[in-house]
């Protein structure tokens, strides 16, 4: 008699992350599709759609993970919402943004990099157990002129 309870519980704790995913799917719509070209000999990252939480360059040909030795430059939204507009110039703080991490110096010319984006889901709310916002990254490698 012990076991029907026993999956009776097992089969709710299935069941409750699975609802909670289908109250907001990942939209791909969402991701942004970041470009980097050359203007006036700094790099300036754009993409699409417009607003992100986070601008981060990173050295190498991939993003880093958060505050490693590789993150070179980061801005953040000051109000914690997608505020940040394209495009920006890197090494230059936006209107919306504070800087996170300061570029220490010029990029090495010749180096390679990575633009990371990082954007809020407009949709999503919540927190901890109950939250229901994706998170949307996209990238994009570029040589330092």
């Amino acid at each position: 008699m012990r076991l029907l309870p026993a999956l009776l519980v097992a089969g709710l704790a299935l069941a409750v992350p699975v609802a909670g995913c289908d109250a907001n799917p990942f939209d791909p719509a969402q991701q942004p599709v970041v470009t980097v070209t050359l203007a006036a000999g700094a790099p300036v990252v754009a993409w699409s759609p417009e607003g992100a939480r986070l601008v981060r360059v990173y050295r190498g040909a991939t993003a880093g993970d958060g505050y490693g030795p590789d993150l070179v430059w980061s801005v953040a939204a000051e109000d914690d919402a997608n505020a940040v507009r394209s495009p920006v110039t890197v090494g230059i703080t936006p209107p919306g943004a504070a800087v996170d991490v300061p570029l220490a110096g010029p990029l090495v010319a010749g180096a390679t990099y990575t633009a990371e984006i990082t954007r809020r889901d407009p949709r999503g709310r919540g927190d901890g157990f109950t939250n229901t916002a994706n998170r949307y990254v996209g990238t994009a490698t570029f040589t330092a002129p």
